[in-house]
């Protein structure tokens, strides 16, 4: 869920509990000031009767209207103080029960007591407190409605600049060297945040320089030891003695040199692919290299009875030639090497992918881990190192182009999004 959704739930809900609670307290308030008014409506009635009284020693006239009556009736005994109360009877105007307030105090006239009773009715206050409660709920979801559409404007504004960073760390590539733009928002969080990102960004290209800068050095050093192992070795191998004594060991060593040898080969490659030692690009038919290749693996396919099936379109690409083999050399040499005898590899070539996928005596791969460096799976017995997919990745990398792995009905697939 977004921030912005969870915080309007939270604000519309508190917003919601304190509107209603209000409202409820406001109703109350409005109704016991509506009905204090009302008995000082009823108060000034009784003050004039007991006025008229004192003047006249007689009780006034009743001239009673749609929303007031005043009743007189004899008491035995005079009423002492005043009351006031509410209830419903039928109302003079609509025949209809309704609310009338009463105020009932006692007088004395002539020597006789009198129970007064002035009724007002309270459809005029109900009609007033119904009208302002309306008024009030209009207003208070106009109010929510518009602080809600207010919030959206707003907080998608201030956010503007948070996803923009977002949008920047996500298309940033440690690969290529290049410094984190982010922009400046005006708000100190954010802003914080980008410069506590370009920070990080700036020590992970300095850590990167160094690992690559010793993987270089380490690969580059090790050509001259393996020159010279590999240089004794063939000696051995001239000397008719030693190779009959020492046969096996010879072998081994030999076997050793030519895996690091490869080994250095494909680190000295990263290297360079790292380091934007390929630049130029220019227009080639990616479906003639890829048909060169398959040649070239022709007698390799036949010896251990695996079928090639290819379909091909014809494909120009912008990519520095070497890189464009590099990939496909990579992913056919491990199609044949992981495959079994008797399998099968597809290749399909379109304008907008490359799709390579082989039989094989492996189970799926690790999706997250098959394009790590030295990544092996566990039951591998063919001979490699580890490092034809990571060198794919790069070459995919520096050229804008995408690698993805899958595995269905026993074919491992690799597609490549031109």
């Amino acid at each position: 869920m977004k921030l912005f959704s969870r915080y309007n739930r939270i604000n519309i809900a508190a917003s919601i509990i304190v509107f209603v609670v209000g409202s409820i307290v406001f109703y109350f308030v409005l109704r016991a000031v509506l009905l204090k008014q009302l008995d000082e409506s009823l108060h000034t009635e009784q003050t004039e009767i007991i006025s008229y009284v004192e003047m006249h020693n007689k009780l006034p006239e009743v001239v009673n209207a749609y929303n007031q009556q005043i009743t007189y009736a004899i008491s035995n005994e005079l009423l002492i103080g005043t009351k006031y109360h509410s209830k419903k009877a039928h109302g003079e105007k609509k025949g209809e029960m309704e609310w009338m307030r009463k105020l009932v105090f006692g007088i004395t006239v002539a020597n006789k007591n009198y129970r007064v009773t002035v009724t007002k009715s309270q459809v005029e206050t109900e009609d007033l407190l119904q009208m302002v409660i309306l008024v009030g709920a209009g207003m208070i979801a106009l109010i929510l409605l518009a602080g809600y559409v207010i919030n959206r404007i707003v907080i998608k504004r201030l956010w503007k600049p948070f996803y923009k960073t977002v949008e920047e760390v996500e298309q940033y590539q440690l690969a290529k060297q290049q410094a984190l733009q982010l922009p400046v928002s005006g708000v100190s969080e954010f802003d914080l945040l980008n410069q506590r990102l370009t920070n990080m960004t700036e020590r992970a290209q300095q850590d990167y320089q160094v690992v690559k800068e010793f993987s270089a050095n380490a690969a580059h050093e090790m050509q001259t030891p393996l020159a010279v192992i590999r240089s004794h070795t063939e000696a051995l191998m001239q000397d008719e003695q030693v190779l009959q004594q020492h046969n096996k060991s010879i072998q081994t060593i030999e076997q050793s040199v030519n895996r690091l040898t490869r080994l250095n080969q494909d680190l000295l490659l990263l290297a360079r692919i790292e380091n934007g030692q390929f630049p130029l690009q220019e227009k080639i038919d990616l479906d003639k290299i890829i048909q060169q290749k398959a040649d070239e693996l022709a007698e390799l396919l036949s010896s251990k009875k695996i079928t090639l099936q290819t379909k091909l379109m014809p494909v120009q690409i912008d990519c520095n030639p070497h890189l464009a083999e590099v990939i496909v050399n990579n992913l056919l040499n491990n199609a044949l090497r992981y495959n079994k005898e008797g399998g099968i590899i597809n290749i399909e070539l379109t304008p907008r992918q490359l799709v390579i996928s082989n039989t094989s005596l492996l189970p799926a791969l690790e999706k997250n881990k098959v394009s790590q460096r030295f990544y092996r799976h566990p039951d591998t017995k063919a001979d490699g190192n580890g490092l034809g997919l990571s060198i794919v990745k790069q070459v995919c990398a520096v050229t804008d182009y995408t690698l993805h792995y899958d595995y269905q009905q026993g074919l491992h697939i690799f597609l490549i999004s031109l």
